[in-house]
């Protein structure tokens, strides 16, 4: 077995509990306030058994007892003292009852706001982390941390932590009365403890690693369901429902193996607790009932001593079933963690700049980026120079890395080595609030939100002014496209847009980018799901909108290309030409012939 699935060892577990230890400590007198209702419902314990006693012995067998008061003593006071003694027996259920419901609610209430904090934090971890973090990770198991994960680090809290401390209490208390009533035999009921704690040492390390191997489980159903929903209409048109749905069995299968292995354990440490429970029990009873046959011991003081043990044993009997909840909640916990310890890799300078607006005078300088840190260049030394306020095309095939330098402008990857300079400002020193509300970005895949077309639109740029946003919607074409929905722009669009069109949705990005006053504009293939009409709009009218902006088109398009300033051809991550839109195209024709050429020579 790996060390992570065994756990990680009693370092990362402090750690662990120091990170959850912050989002607690605003909450502290909520816990305070629990832990004194704790004590009432130990107290509550300690105190049930002796109502019980007293009329076994006092009241039933009629033995004297120096501490009870004159007036329910002797044979006119029994009835009395019985009646005290069943009041006295529903006071104390009634109070501990009240204290342990008191407390309940408000563990719940801190244990819930703190995984909504945690959450929270989480999530805007995860937005801010680079593209390269998320290429590494799949979206469904981060959303299974995000949601499943978090669950159980509420268990970990909850049904860990804050009843762990209470049976331990309850334990120490009941242990100190025992004593207190008769030391021998509560040494003999606390042989088995070491035994107890053993089991769960033991078993709580094995069980956290199967649980934490099958939370990655679920995490491989979470990838493998996210996948074939989105793919619905491919998976129909290929007939492929038998496959998908034999690749989601199979994960299935895997997890709910996964969840039987740490259920097998569970059950184990539970059947080998009971076992050393039973055994000291059994040693209780039998040197109980000889001091009770010697007269050294009452028959109530009896029953007292056994409810003792009960209560001994009772709470480490829950201990270890808490332990194993806890085995398998930390797993989760540390799922969630690891995302909270991870650094962004792109992160704002220190001390962070004032703002700074850009003209948008762009240059890369000897740029080189990998995917992977020992992974192979996908730009190679590129050297490019944009003016302000230039329009020029990136053209190239796929793979050439045209839109690779394309989010290296807005940082959403960082070079490996060399500069993007922006007005000669390295984009590292700029804040990334400040680099990318001057930088609007068309991508390839259009990405909606559910909420109205001009919502989506009013996105790229909150608190816009209600006519600049009916120019965008118009300039974009928006406003026409969207004209027989039933209630047009303020139709909505969906889960991820799919009440719209393709080519509605490359529209409404195209709006979206046109809103903002952005000093660069990216386009990255804009025209992939626009029909003809849609490209003329996009030469004849929003490009000429631009002028004054700096704007990078990344394109496979040549008649997009023939209506910038320039054109430059990356060819496998290289700046293979540089020049005129008219220039790249017969470059680009004569590369192909050659290759052509090439092919031909081969097949002969």
């Amino acid at each position: 077995m790996k060390a992570d699935e065994r756990g990680g060892g009693i370092g990362r577990s402090w750690a662990r509990y120091r990170t959850l230890g912050a989002y607690a400590r605003p909450h502290r007198m909520t816990f305070v306030s629990a832990g004194v209702l704790t004590l009432v419902v130990i107290l509550g314990e300690l105190l049930r058994p002796w109502p019980t006693k007293i009329v076994l012995d006092q009241v039933i067998l009629g033995q004297p007892w120096p501490v009870l008061p004159p007036a329910l003593q002797g044979s006119d006071g029994r009835l009395r003292l019985l009646a005290v003694s069943c009041a006295a027996l529903l006071l104390i259920a009634g109070l501990a009852g009240l204290a342990d419901y008191a407390r309940t609610v408000r563990i719940a209430q801190a244990g819930n706001r703190i995984v909504s904090t945690l959450r929270a934090d989480l999530h805007a971890r995860l937005v801010r982390m680079s593209l390269s973090f998320h290429s590494a990770h799949a979206k469904g198991d981060l959303l299974v941390r995000l949601t499943g994960d978090a669950a159980m680090l509420k268990m970990l809290l909850l049904e860990g932590l804050v009843l762990l401390a209470q049976e331990l209490l309850l334990i120490v208390g009941v242990a100190t009365v025992a004593f207190y009533l008769n030391a021998r035999l509560t040494a003999v009921a606390v042989i088995t403890m070491p035994v107890v704690v053993g089991i769960v040492y033991v078993y709580g390390q094995r069980i956290r690693g199967a649980a934490r191997k099958q939370r990655r489980k679920e995490g491989k159903i979470a990838v493998t369901a996210a996948e074939s929903l989105q793919a619905i209409p491919e998976i129909q048109a290929y007939g492929l429902e038998a496959q998908a749905g034999a690749a989601f069995g199979k994960h299935s299968h895997r997890s709910a193996k996964a969840a039987v292995a740490a259920t097998r354990l569970e059950s184990q440490m539970g059947r080998a607790t009971d076992v050393a429970i039973a055994l000291g029990t059994a040693v209780v009873l039998w040197v109980g009932a000889q001091q009770v046959l010697r007269g050294s011991l009452t028959p109530g003081e009896m029953l007292v001593f056994v409810s003792y043990v009960r209560a001994l044993f009772k709470p480490l009997r829950r201990v270890t079933t808490l332990a194993a909840k806890m085995a398998k909640s930390a797993a989760g916990a540390e799922r969630l963690l690891e995302i909270l310890a991870s650094e962004p890799d792109l992160r704002d300078p220190i001390p962070a700049p004032a703002p700074v607006t850009l003209r948008g005078d762009l240059r890369l300088s000897h740029v080189s980026y990998a995917y992977a840190d020992d992974g192979p260049d996908v730009l190679h030394d590129v050297d490019l120079h944009i003016r302000a306020g230039e329009h020029v095309a990136i053209l190239g095939t796929n793979g050439a890395g045209k839109s690779t330098l394309a989010s290296l402008i807005p940082r959403l990857r960082d070079v490996r080595t060399g500069q993007v300079l922006i007005d000669g400002r390295d984009v590292r020193s700029l804040t990334l609030a400040n680099l990318r509300a001057q930088v609007a970005m068309v991508f390839q895949r259009t990405v909606l939100f559910d909420g109205t077309v001009a919502e989506n639109v009013a996105f790229g740029a909150p608190g816009v002014e209600p006519d600049r946003l009916a120019d965008a919607l118009t300039l974009s074409g928006v406003s026409e496209s969207v004209r027989d929905l039933p209630l047009g722009a303020d139709t909505r669009v969906g889960e991820v847009g799919d009440a719209l069109s393709g080519g509605q949705r490359q529209r409404v990005a195209l709006a979206r980018a046109l809103i903002r006053d952005a000093a660069i504009v990216v386009f990255d293939e804009p025209t992939s799901a626009l029909d003809p009409a849609g490209v003329r709009r996009l030469v004849d009218r929003v490009l000429p909108a631009l002028r004054g902006r700096t704007v990078l088109l990344v394109t496979h398009d040549h008649r997009l290309a023939r209506a910038v300033d320039r054109a430059v051809v990356l060819e496998r991550g290289r700046v293979a030409f540089d020049g005129t839109p008219e220039g790249a195209a017969r470059w680009m024709e004569r590369r192909r012939a050659t290759s052509e050429l090439q092919v031909v020579g081969v097949g002969s």
